[in-house]
């Protein structure tokens, strides 16, 4: 269930999923797409002594030497080097866009720090690394030891002196070889003289080779020197369009499933689940009406479609509930107003008479009635004026003005003229003896009545039918305006609250073996043939207690007679006259009767 939750949230939500995950990828590659090729270059320096010239390299100034890297790595960002860089390339830009331009990196294992520079120029990308490497060993307090032409100088002196050296001690070693040779006091003590002579040359040889060696291995953990330098890049840094796309369309969907989830808590409308569910909010489930376009919801007898199968579907549950005595008065409401209650009702109605129960529909709504719209009757005189006729004893109703409709065994008792007070007139006893006079003329009576959670009409109304039916659509009506039409309804004694008969479900696909509805021809009206008055559109309308879109539909099917005066539309007086002769139903006669 809980997946099947998901799923159905996810097909209700698809379009704002796709809508959020594509837009912001078409605008992300759009902006992307946009952009310049990037190039990047590289310039590599050696921070510490050369580990080439080294034999013996220092683990403690290897150490040293990384730390100093990755102090160096920050400096080569600051103004000062981009300042002396931009300066002495002419670039046209500031300090801080230059240093956006750059990255270090750095080779701890080898004591290298690696400058990258980004540029949409290859060229310059390379000068600029190039720069800021030279700037920064420029900078270094050790810069002369590293300094190419000097270790080159220092080098050959080095190959010099070890030649001396070499030639010294070579002189010294035969000058001691012939000593034993000499036979001459005179000779040996010259031949000693030069042998000190020569070692004291060779140690002075010794020592400036010893100083010269030292300054050829620049040893000092704070030099710098060039390793490698940037060359000019052949290809363009690799574009992250693809990733920049793809996180951007991340982005959307996760912002939309987020929206999502907290749309879906905070609606507290209900919802409905599926065929499966038997109860909501503690209230029997007696079906679900699917919902219907506005071209078909045009009240027809048809049999087939998922609408009338829905219905029938209610009809059944309210059977069962009595099977051995069934409801003769039945009273549909709702929590609150746009509910759909007539519309089921109507369609209850049809249900009904198909299956040959002779149907009386009352209008009890007389604040805003709507049933004679649905079955295309006018209003003029209905159940307001049964109250209102003072010959009536509460007992006695010699004539009451049921009207016709274009289906069989249906017969609709309108809400009339809206009185003063409809309390009054639906707390008086009268209203009682009605619904017995009509379980007498009919089979079922079904009632329409205004929300609960309004005027106390509903209430009443629910103290006096057999059954009560509660009417919520999906999507729309509040969990908890259906849980204080319950308890409201519930509160009152002699209430009998069968159920919750959902409205605007959206329909299944379970339903395809059903034909569609197509609905009944329109039956044959009649027209009239006035005389020579004319009431104006808003008159007839008034007089015929319908409104002014009824009407004017009327007069477009040929119901009432019509014409044009001025660009304004006039009805045939008589035909208005026609319609309002309804007949009545007589108690003795059981037949019917003109008013």
């Amino acid at each position: 269930m809980e997946i099947r939750k998901y799923l159905r949230l996810v097909m209700r939500w698809w379009w704002l999923l796709a809508v959020s995950a594509v837009l912001p990828m078409a605008v992300s590659y759009y902006f992307v797409s946009k952009q310049p090729d990037l190039y990047q270059a590289k310039a590599t320096v050696m921070v510490g002594a050369n580990l080439f010239q080294n034999a013996n390299p220092d683990p403690w100034q290897m150490n040293l030497s990384n730390t100093l890297a990755a102090a160096y790595a920050e400096l080569v960002r600051q103004g000062p080097v981009t300042e002396a860089v931009i300066e002495r390339l002419g670039l046209e830009r500031s300090p801080e866009q230059l240093a956006a331009q750059i990255v270090t990196g750095i080779r701890s294992g080898a004591q290298l720090l690696e400058i990258y520079v980004t540029d949409t120029n290859p060229e310059a990308a390379a000068l600029i690394a190039n720069a800021l490497a030279d700037e920064l060993i420029r900078r270094g307090p050790a810069s002369g030891g590293s300094d190419p032409q000097q270790q080159e100088f220092i080098r050959t002196q080095l190959e010099g002196l070890q030649a001396k050296i070499k030639s010294v001690g070579e002189e010294v070693d035969g000058l001691i070889a012939s000593l034993s040779e000499l036979t001459s006091a005179v000779e040996i003590e010259d031949a000693q003289d030069r042998i000190s002579a020569l070692e004291q040359v060779k140690t002075m040889y010794q020592t400036a080779y010893a100083d010269l060696l030292g300054s050829y291995r620049a040893e000092s953990p704070n030099v710098l020197s060039l390793f490698e330098p940037a060359t000019v890049p052949q290809w363009p840094v690799p574009s992250k369009t693809k990733l920049i796309v793809a996180m951007a369309g991340a982005a959307g969907l996760g912002l939309a499933v987020v929206a999502i989830v907290l749309m879906q808590y905070m609606d507290t409308s209900l919802s409905w689940e599926g065929e499966g569910v038997r109860s909501v909010l503690d209230l029997p489930v007696l079906g679900a009406v699917p919902q219907i376009s506005r071209k078909r919801a045009r009240l027809t007898a048809s049999p087939l479609g998922p609408l009338a199968e829905a219905v029938r579907a209610v009809r059944a549950n309210i059977f069962l509930i009595r099977p051995d005595r069934p409801f003769r008065t039945l009273l549909l409401t709702s929590p609150g107003s746009s509910e759909g209650k007539g519309f089921i009702l109507t369609h209850l109605a049809l249900v009904l008479a198909s299956a040959g129960s002779r149907v009386i529909v009352v209008d009890a709504d007389m604040r805003r009635p709507s049933l004679h719209e649905l079955f295309d009757r006018p209003n003029a005189v209905g159940l307001s004026d049964v109250f209102r006729d003072g010959t009536l004893d509460g007992k006695n109703f010699p004539s009451l003005p049921l009207q016709e409709t274009d289906f069989d065994h249906i017969r609709l008792l309108s809400a009339g003229p809206p009185p003063a007070d409809p309390v009054t007139l639906l707390t008086s006893p009268r209203l009682a003896a009605l619904l017995d006079f009509l379980r007498d003329c009919g089979d079922v009576v079904l009632l329409d009545s205004p929300p609960v959670l309004g005027p106390p009409d509903a209430t009443i109304l629910a103290t006096l039918a057999e059954g009560t039916i509660l009417v919520a659509s999906a999507g729309f009506t509040k969990r908890e305006l259906i849980q204080q039409a319950r308890d409201q309804l519930c509160a009152q004694q002699g209430v009998n609250l069968l159920g919750l008969a959902i409205n605007r479900v959206k329909p299944r696909r379970n339903y395809y073996y059903y034909a569609p509805d197509r609905g009944d021809a329109e039956p044959e009206r009649r027209k009239g043939r006035g005389d020579e008055d004319w009431l104006t559109l808003s008159e007839a309308a008034a007089r015929l207690g319908i409104g002014k879109d009824q009407a004017r539909r009327w007069c477009k099917i040929g119901r009432l007679t019509a014409r044009r005066s001025f660009l304004r539309l006039q009805v045939s007086n008589a035909d208005v006259t026609q319609l309002m002769q309804i007949p009545v139903t007589d108690r003795a006669t059981g037949g019917s009767a003109e008013m």
